[in-house]
Order: C-alpha cells, then structure tokens, then sequence
C-alpha cells in the first residue's frame, strides 16, 4: 500500500542495530517498512519521552530500548538503481559504504537543494527535524564563529532594551566554545574531538530548544566529513538552509 512507501515506487526496509528493535522484527516474521517515532518534520527522538510528547494518544502502544546509542538517523541507501545512492548520509559513511559497493555515490538532492530532483527519502529537500525557534547555522573559523554569533545576540539584546519583542535567544554550540557565548540559553553538544558524541546529542538538544521556547537559535558549523556529513545535512535541513558562511 502507498502508505508503506510515500508515494514512491520503493519501499524502505528497516534494518536497526538495536537489540530489542531487532528481536521485535524476528518475532514479526517479516521486513517493516515504518515511519519514525514523530511527527513529520520534528527533532527526531532520541528517548522513549520524545516520542511520547510527539505521538502521546496516536498509537496504542511505545516500545523503550533506552538511549539511542548513535543519535542520528539511519543512512539510507537506494539500490533499486544501478548505481548504489545515499539518500539520507548517517553513521555509516559514503567510505565505509564504497569499500563493499565502490562505485556508490550521494544523491544530488543531498548536495544541492535547487537539483530539481523528486525527494526519494525523508528530509532530503524540505525543512525537517526543526525546533520552532528561527536556526541560523554559522561556519567559519572558530573565533570569528563565535565573535559574530556574539555580535547578533548584543543587536537582538539592544531591540529588547528599545522596547522591541523580547527574544529568548540560544546558542548550540561545543564544549570548546560554549562559555563564550551570551545567549539567554546555552548548550553543549561536546567536543569537536569527538564527533559521535555531538551526534548523539544533536536531536537531544533541538528538541530542548522548543522545552525552553528559544526564539532564535545560532548553532555553529561541523566538518562535513565522515558523521559530520550526517550531523550537517540534519543542522541545515532543521535550519531550512540558512546558512552563514563567514
């Protein structure tokens, strides 16, 4: 049914490492083919609670396998073509993907949003895993990041001083950074050192954004190689594309 595959003429089958996911699959004795735990465009949840807060009277049933271990999202790879494609980068990287299937490539869609191609995959085009506040995403070296981020937030404070709206205003930024900032509201997602660990944190802390009302959002910028491909594409698919390139 269409329900099953978006629309499309393919069908995405769920292959989770977790254990309890897993053993759930075995006992169906079949391959599922199922939409995440939230509502369409959301933070992704990272925890039992953040499904419950999205889908809470909408399902009968929510399964807890604890803590996601990874924090982002799957890969997805389409192989109803001739050439393997990444539709939606994750843990497992284009490089770990080529030494099984070296001439896999990423879709166009993931590395120009105007390609004009059809979406295959959740998130690939339109605005998704966004908080409600407005996101900038901002790249550039580390002290210029964190001497313009600082600059938007004393202009945002000055229109609160002359009677403008008051904004509740955030930052997302890494353990190297984060005291440097004078944002209303803070967070951490670890060190630069260790990219994993800011993966595991990332939908976590978006969704903290909403908890917390922050009206505008700056989150700093990630090497786009290996997991910070996948960390990038779901910063700048939360912030629909806006990014500063200093």
């Amino acid at each position: 049914p269409l329900e099953t595959t978006g629309g499309l003429e393919t069908v995405a089958i769920r292959m989770p490492g977790n254990d309890i996911a897993a053993a759930l699959i075995r006992e169906s004795h079949t391959p599922i083919a199922a939409p995440s735990a939230n509502r369409s465009g959301r933070p992704s949840p990272t925890l039992a609670r953040h499904c419950a807060e999205d889908l809470d009277g909408k399902i009968e049933m929510i399964l807890d396998g604890g803590a996601v271990g990874i924090g982002l999202e799957s890969t997805i790879v389409d192989l109803s073509t001739e050439i393997p494609t990444i539709l939606r980068p994750g843990y497992i990287t284009l490089s770990m993907i080529r030494e099984i299937l070296p001439q896999a490539q990423v879709d166009a869609g993931i590395i120009r949003a105007d390609s004009g191609i059809k979406p295959k995959a959740p998130g690939m085009k339109y605005r998704h895993y966004a908080p409600r506040g407005d996101l900038t995403v901002v790249r550039g070296e580390r002290q210029a990041v964190v001497s313009y981020i600082n600059a938007q937030l004393s202009e945002i404070s000055a229109r609160k001083g002359s009677g403008g709206r008051a904004e509740k205003t955030a930052v997302i930024a890494t353990r190297e950074t984060a005291s440097s900032y004078q944002a209303d509201l803070v967070r951490d997602l670890g060190s630069r050192k260790d990219p994993e660990e800011i993966a595991r944190h990332l939908f976590g802390v978006l969704r903290e954004m909403d908890e917390e009302n922050a009206d505008v959002i700056f989150a700093e910028a990630f090497d786009d190689t290996g997991i910070g491909a996948a960390i990038m594409n779901r910063l700048l698919k939360a912030a629909g594309g806006k990014l500063i390139q200093l």
